[in-house]
């Protein structure tokens, strides 16, 4: 009929043909994942991290320089010696959370003294048979017998002594008793430091080279 016009577009061939309705894709996730997976590397990274010597002096220079230098470099400390057989701090210090905080907070404050050559005056640290002999460290039927006859004195044995209380013979030794020693092996030994022969405290036996001796003080 005249007059009405007439829709030709969805017949006819030469119209353009709709476009199908957008469809936007979700970013959310994909952007979620990749910041996850990111923040799981730089976690495991920093753990690493965490686990080197290096750590203890990255933010606290002092007073942790001289034990990590100490560590890597100084020959004459038993620090070094655990170094060589690839034991790491962690190995004898191992990180609690709340002994972590509350050293955090003694730095920031500057709660601690100093010796002259750059150590904790007072670390309240102390290494008892129960942390030297545990599984993988020492061996103590291998160290005793290493002192055995100290210094040619027949019976003389520093890690052998009236100090010690357990069984008869060494190898009465009880492996899990925390009690076994009157003495912890940091009265002797030290890691970061100059050792010290307690045993000369009382007796005159020869001295290891480089440790000082007790009974010098009273000279």
């Amino acid at each position: 009929m005249e007059g009405k016009s007439r829709d030709t577009s969805a017949s006819d061939p030469g119209s353009a043909p709709t476009a199908p309705p957008s469809r936007k894709r979700k970013k959310g996730p994909i952007v979620a994942g990749v910041v996850i997976a990111v923040l799981v590397v730089a976690g495991f990274g920093f753990w690493t991290w965490h686990e080197q010597p290096s750590f203890c002096n990255a933010v606290c220079h002092e007073p942790m320089d001289s034990y990590v230098e100490g560590y890597y470099e100084d020959v004459s400390l038993l620090a070094h010696t655990h170094m060589t057989a690839n034991v790491t701090c962690l190995d004898c210090h191992p990180a609690k959370i709340d002994e972590q905080v509350s050293e955090a907070t003694k730095w920031v404050r500057g709660d601690f003294e100093m010796t002259a050559d750059g150590q904790l005056a007072h670390n309240g640290l102390s290494f008892s048979a129960k942390d030297c002999l545990k599984s993988g460290c020492h061996d103590y039927d291998t160290v005793a017998a290493a002192t055995e006859n100290w210094g040619g004195q027949e019976g003389v044995n520093p890690h052998y002594s009236h100090q010690f209380y357990g069984g008869a013979a060494v190898t009465d030794v009880p492996g899990a008793s925390e009690n076994a020693f009157a003495m912890d092996c940091s009265w002797c030994h030290s890691s970061h430091g100059q050792s010290n022969f307690y045993c000369n405290t009382c007796h005159e036996f020869d001295v290891p080279a480089g440790w000082s001796n007790p009974a010098d003080a009273g000279k």
